[in-house]
């Protein structure tokens, strides 16, 4: 993944080089990183005995091209790689332990919108195409002696969507800051079932314009 962004980065620089002369007033390029925390949105486990942690944290990178299209609006292009963390499910009734664990993590391709208001404050939007990989692991055993007798694992990629929205502040003319909601709808086929499922995630973001 580390060799992939690294890549992707470098084109993206690549490309800022190569047309730094159209990146004037009528747009720019930008880098946009985030972090914070995802829940995911595949169903519940009570009365079934496990206990189920929902929540890990997210990242995502996005870069791409905006340009000024008047009356404060922004349009924009993007692509990048969002890291979903993972769901965790536990079960132990003293004889026996169970967890299974569920992650996702993929890439972006889509548009943003952007409209400034009150100074240097603005809201944002963006949604687009989500290429996600969802990858299960499932352990069991005997919890007197911690062995594990069961294991399996399973990945598998779909096409999904994500959309989101945001507030924030520039703090100069190519930085800000910024809080967002984003929605992942990430699509696979896990152990020849379909697995679709909506994670939601909170982020703090920042935006560099170049």
């Amino acid at each position: 993944m580390n060799k992939l962004l690294t890549v992707a980065l470098g084109a993206a620089f690549a490309a800022a080089s190569a047309s730094a002369a159209a990146a004037d007033a009528n747009g720019a390029f930008f880098i946009n990183a985030g972090i914070g925390q995802a829940q995911y949105h595949v169903g519940r486990t009570d009365g079934l005995g496990f206990k189920l942690d929902d929540k890990d944290t997210a990242g995502a990178l996005r870069f791409g091209y905006a340009w000024k299209v008047g009356n404060g609006f922004d349009l924009g292009v993007e692509g990048g790689y969002a890291d979903l963390g993972k769901l965790v499910a536990k079960y132990n009734d003293g004889t026996t332990f169970a967890k299974t664990e569920l992650g996702a993590h993929g890439w972006l391709l889509g548009g943003n919108g952007k409209y400034r208001f009150d100074g240097n404050w603005f809201v944002s939007a963006r949604a687009g195409w989500f290429r996600s990989e969802e990858r299960m692991k499932a352990f069991a055993g005997d919890a007197t002696t911690g062995a594990v007798t069961i294991y399996d694992s399973a990945d598998d990629r779909g096409n999904g969507w994500y959309g989101g929205v945001g507030v924030g502040y520039d703090f100069a003319p190519n930085f800000s800051l910024g809080l967002n909601y984003d929605n992942y709808h990430a699509k696979a086929t896990l152990e020849g079932a379909s697995a679709a499922g909506n994670v939601g995630a909170y982020t703090v973001s920042a935006e560099y314009r170049f």
